[in-house]
């Protein structure tokens, strides 16, 4: 029972597509949040609140900056990760069930990653989450063209 089969080009593109809007989305939502002072004061008073840090030793821009890209870099690992190992795959590699389950129990991780941001004031929290449903779709979508081909 073989369930190998090359990587179909069309999901190629649209996996390639919109792991590329997630990203952009991310980036530049998180040039939104480090250019903003409100954002940074808002920050600077939680986190005196919560006790990670004290009001003789308040915060600084750096720190804010520091954590923003920590959790950008956490934010964009899956899709870079998918765009990467999805080319590869179409390159060198064919498609199996397991890469399909793998890559769906990720990528709902990382729309339940972004959704529970709650960002509702950002449109780039919107296309982040467009984009992960459509990443969502097109690996399912590749199971019924693993399927086809088993039938064929």
């Amino acid at each position: 029972m073989n369930t190998y089969q090359k990587f179909p080009k069309k999901q190629l593109y649209i996996i390639l597509a919109a792991a590329a809007l997630v990203i952009f989305a991310s980036s530049l939502d998180v040039l939104m949040r480090v250019k903003d002072a409100s954002l940074f004061e808002a920050w600077k008073e939680s986190a005196i609140a919560f006790g990670t840090f004290s009001k003789e030793n308040p915060p600084t821009l750096n720190d804010y900056v520091g954590v923003e890209l920590f959790r950008y870099l956490f934010k964009i690992a899956i899709p870079v990760g998918f765009a990467l190992l999805t080319f590869l795959t179409y390159q060198k590699l064919t498609l199996t069930k397991i890469y399909i389950f793998i890559w769906s129990v990720l990528l709902v991780g990382g729309l339940a990653y972004t959704f529970f941001e709650l960002n509702f004031y950002s449109v780039f929290y919107y296309l982040v989450i467009a984009g992960y449903l459509i990443l969502i779709l097109t690996v399912l979508s590749l199971f019924e063209e693993l399927n086809k081909s088993k039938k064929l």
